[in-house]
């Protein structure tokens, strides 16, 4: 019997690479390598990764294997179609044929869904026997002891930027929303023995592997015993996890003293609301900064995810979000656009929305926009990602963030740098928002000074218990500012105190928004706590009203109390026209 696997190739115009490319920032994945070795020995099995060779459709083979991700799904489908048309039977597996099982088996004739070792066997047995089923599905996830070594003699170690992988967990102890990890490996983290994994780095001739882990410090307890004993093998390493490996200062320096070297590490965004929302909070905005330092002191270089789309995104996160990367000198990013993949929460949610646009596959990659952002338009979204990546691998960008670094680590993660930036320039030239710079500027937070008399010259927004609240209070107004694509208007959020030093500097952002904005404005006074008197009339005066009539331009005022609604209009005086007191903020499906 003669085995083919396939590995296929990503055919999106901006997002394949070539085999040059594939030497730079590419690593050999273990998937088809681990079936290889499940296979019996009696079997000639073989690996094609179609990215490094072209498929001979016309070679004699018996049954053909295609691991398949959702972005691969349509080149999946066609390699499929033409062995099947030969009359060579297919088996799907991977990611996608377990989200959407059905739809692949309407393109093979079997379907592996999850992991391959509990049911391989089986699949084999069967085409060997004539009574292949049509879907292979393993009652539990499988022991990750006593694995087989994957049969990496059947990859082309060398095409790879890194071709030595290994893996010693599965799963993630997270589940967040727009990720599809969790439930391929049947919503569990499982260990490999520390022992396999040590004997298995051992039989590798190289002096760096990559760990293709999920989060290989997911369990600290499992990775300080792994990184102990990684230390005498003097081998330098790079793997993945999440921002909480920082938390445990003896695991980073394990990590450290056991070689590692690199770590990819999913920020994503940030917004603390985002965050919330795909239910990702043990990532803490407010400790990003440090944890990237405590990477960079432990010699740890950082590849950041970011994704683009949350709903609380607007057409200032592109320029925010590069601004910090390069502020915290992050050696390497990879952006995506928020994509709904089939099986997560996050899909589902978008689906009982009616808010997914595109169900084409092959777009299904982090490249594009496939459903309706909140607070962007799709244009604006998709062009500020494009403008994202090319910002950041921009010559000054690439020179910023590495000029600091040591030889050693500065020419490793150039090389790096360089390889993305070659794939970068194929990209279309992107751009940011004429209002990108102008959200950027205006969301700040503007510190006030205490007075003795802040309590009997303030008007009271939350009535009960005023002192209390006054003995709790931060002196200080956030002003949160995003565009709202449906009303087409800046709603700005205050939290804090509205008192005359904050009232100026509020009034200059308002003035601001006013003249190179040009839309209207909502103001939503939810969260603040106090309003001094005068402070009303720093912001709300026939001045203020003449500048809106010139522009044309409506102030949307939302959740002010009764008490204060009344000051408020005899202010503005006959420009109470362009002021609008609303009952609550508006909530946007």
């Amino acid at each position: 019997m003669r085995l083919v696997l396939i590995s296929p190739a990503e055919t999106d115009i901006y997002m394949k690479h070539s085999k040059k490319e594939a030497r730079s920032f590419w690593f050999a994945r273990l998937s088809l390598a681990m079936v290889a070795a499940l296979t019996p020995k009696d079997v000639d099995v073989s690996i094609i990764d179609e990215n490094l060779d072209d498929i001979d459709f016309n070679i004699d083979v018996d049954m053909v294997g295609i691991t398949v991700m959702t972005a691969h799904a349509p080149r999946a489908y066609e390699i499929s179609r033409k062995f099947r048309n030969r009359g060579v039977k297919v088996v799907l597996g991977g990611i996608h044929p377990t989200a959407v099982p059905n739809e692949a088996l309407q393109n093979a004739d079997t379907v592996v869904v999850g992991e391959a070792e509990g049911v391989w066997q089986n699949v084999i047995d069967d085409f060997k026997n004539g009574s292949l089923k049509k879907i292979y599905k393993s009652a539990k996830p499988c022991s990750l002891e006593n694995l087989p070594h994957p049969r990496r003699d059947l990859l082309k170690i060398k095409s790879y930027n890194i071709g030595n992988t290994v893996q010693t967990t599965r799963g993630c102890p997270f589940s967040c929303e727009f990720c599809s990890v969790t439930d391929f490996f049947g919503r569990s983290y499982r260990q490999r023995p520390v022992d396999d994994v040590i004997k298995e780095v051992e039989t590798i001739d190289s002096s760096f592997v990559a760990f293709v882990d999920d989060n290989i410090a997911g369990n600290p307890k499992y990775a300080k015993e792994l990184f102990r004993k990684l230390a005498p093998l003097k081998i330098r390493w790079g793997s993945q996890a999440s921002l909480t490996m920082t938390k445990d200062l003896e695991v980073m320096k394990l990590a450290e003293k056991s070689g590692c070297g690199g770590m990819f590490v999913g920020i994503e965004t940030l917004s603390t609301d985002n965050l919330a929302q795909i239910k990702k909070t043990f990532n803490n905005v407010d400790k990003y900064e440090d944890a990237i330092k405590i990477f960079h002191d432990h010699g740890i270089a950082i590849t950041a995810s970011i994704i683009f789309g949350f709903d609380n995104d607007d057409e200032g996160v592109f320029e925010r979000t590069i601004k910090f990367l390069e502020k915290n000198k992050v050696d390497v990013a990879t952006f995506y656009i928020l994509t709904p993949l089939p099986g997560t929460v996050w899909s589902k949610k978008m689906e009982s929305e009616g808010r997914i646009i595109e169900r084409d596959w092959g777009k299904y990659n982090g490249g594009h926009v496939l459903f309706k952002p909140k607070n962007i338009s799709p244009e604006r979204l998709q062009e500020g990602y494009w403008w994202a990546f090319q910002q950041f691998y921009s010559i000054p960008s690439i020179a910023k963030r590495l000029l600091h670094f040591e030889q050693n680590r500065f020419l490793s993660t150039l090389f790096l740098n360089v390889g993305f930036r070659r794939m970068v320039n194929r990209l279309p030239e992107g751009k940011l928002s004429p209002l990108s710079g102008l959200l950027t500027t205006l969301n700040k937070t503007i510190p006030t000074t205490p007075t003795e008399n802040l309590i009997p010259h303030a008007i009271e927004i939350v009535k009960d218990k005023a002192q209390e609240a006054m003995d709790k209070i931060d002196y200080f107004l956030k002003v949160q500012i995003k565009k709202n694509e449906k009303l087409q208007a800046l709603l700005i959020d205050l939290d804090g105190v509205l008192d005359n030093i904050t009232a100026k500097k509020l009034r200059k952002k308002i003035l601001v928004a006013v003249k190179k904005g040009k839309i209207d404005i909502g103001l939503d006074f939810r969260n603040v706590r106090y309003i001094n008197p005068a402070a009303l009339n720093i912001i709300f005066n026939k001045k203020i009203g003449s500048i809106l009539e010139k522009y044309g331009i409506k102030i949307r005022l939302y959740n002010i109390e009764a008490s204060i609604r009344k000051n408020v209009l005899e202010l503005v005086g006959e420009m109470k026209l362009y002021f609008e007191i609303c009952e609550t903020a508006p909530v946007i499906a």
